[in-house]
């Protein structure tokens, strides 16, 4: 009887052994527990800024050009990479002030009253193995502004004819002379009229960018920045005054209208086009010379993304 007990006590030691020192044969295969929440084994993800893309064409400098009676602010670039990147951060009216004022490598000019130049503001980054990295901004300055050269001569109003004095006449007062019928003689008006263009006149029309520039085929302009298109008509190569315009082409990015009169369309593409599309803008225009005429005209763009260096 002792003996079966004792073969009874080593069996249950052996059985209690095995289980004791279980394990799965496989447990080296397995894969990783997932980490806490929070927590990578990747490195950290890059936060891309809004608005962020490559730039293919580099700042060079501020360009003051001055034709006739107009002066142009304007931005020159190359076209090459640097391997930087580039947002627009703000783009600002003339005279506007901006949270980026003072900020720009590049100072801010203004126009000969003072005022601040209309523009856009872009920041610079380039990419580090930290994500990217901001590391200037610069001003892309766009605007322009004309003089009146000369005094504007004195005018001398014809004298007027006399009036006889009447019973119950009216004198003559600031408006105009009261005719002896009662009857208000408008005050003589001292603004030329427009020219009108003669019937065989042979009319034209053309986009430029300013008021009495050229008139262009095509044009190329930079990413984000603001540009000023000016519709223009001719008779016999002599301007004519813009009565409208309309704009009927697909529209950029932002505009400033679809449709005027005497100011320009204001235009600014955000997206950049696929390799090698170019884009359209037409017009339709009607002037004061020939109000009856509608003319067309239009400009051929390319854009560019403009690199900014220090």
């Amino acid at each position: 009887m002792k003996q079966r007990a004792a073969i009874l006590v080593t069996a249950f030691t052996l059985v209690s052994s095995m289980y004791a020192n279980a394990r799965d044969p496989f447990e080296d295969e397995s894969p990783p527990l997932p980490p806490a929440v929070g927590q990578s084994s990747d490195p950290v993800a890059f936060v891309v800024p809004a608005g962020l893309y490559y730039v293919t064409d580099t700042y060079v400098g501020d360009v003051v050009a001055t034709s006739g009676d107009t002066t142009t602010y304007s931005t020159t670039t190359v076209h090459e990479s640097t391997g930087t990147y580039a947002r627009v951060v703000d783009t600002v009216a003339t005279g506007a002030a901006s949270a980026f004022d003072g900020s720009s490598f590049n100072a801010r000019g203004a126009l000969t009253d003072g005022r601040a130049l209309a523009g856009t503001y872009y920041e610079n980054f380039v990419l580090t193995a930290s994500g990217y990295v901001p590391v200037s901004i610069v001003f892309f300055q766009d605007d322009s502004e004309s003089m009146r050269r000369g005094a504007v001569a004195s005018l001398t109003p014809a004298p007027s004819a006399r009036v006889t004095s009447t019973p119950g006449a009216t004198a003559a007062s600031a408006a105009g002379l009261v005719a002896p019928r009662g009857d208000a003689t408008p005050a003589p008006s001292f603004k030329p009229k427009a020219p009108t263009a003669p019937a065989d006149a042979r009319l034209r029309a053309g986009v430029a960018l300013a008021p009495d520039g050229p008139t262009l085929a095509s044009a190329e302009v930079l990413r984000g920045r603001l540009v000023h298109f000016w519709p223009r008509a001719f008779a016999n190569e002599i301007a004519l005054p813009i009565r409208s315009w309309r704009l009927i082409s697909a529209a950029p990015d932002r505009t400033s209208a679809t449709s005027g009169d005497t100011e320009p369309l204001s235009a600014q593409w955000i997206q950049m086009p696929a390799a090698g599309v170019r884009w359209s803008l037409r017009f339709e225009i009607f002037t004061d010379g020939a109000p009856t005429e509608r003319l067309e005209a239009q400009i051929s763009i390319t854009v560019r993304s403009p690199a900014l260096i220090d």
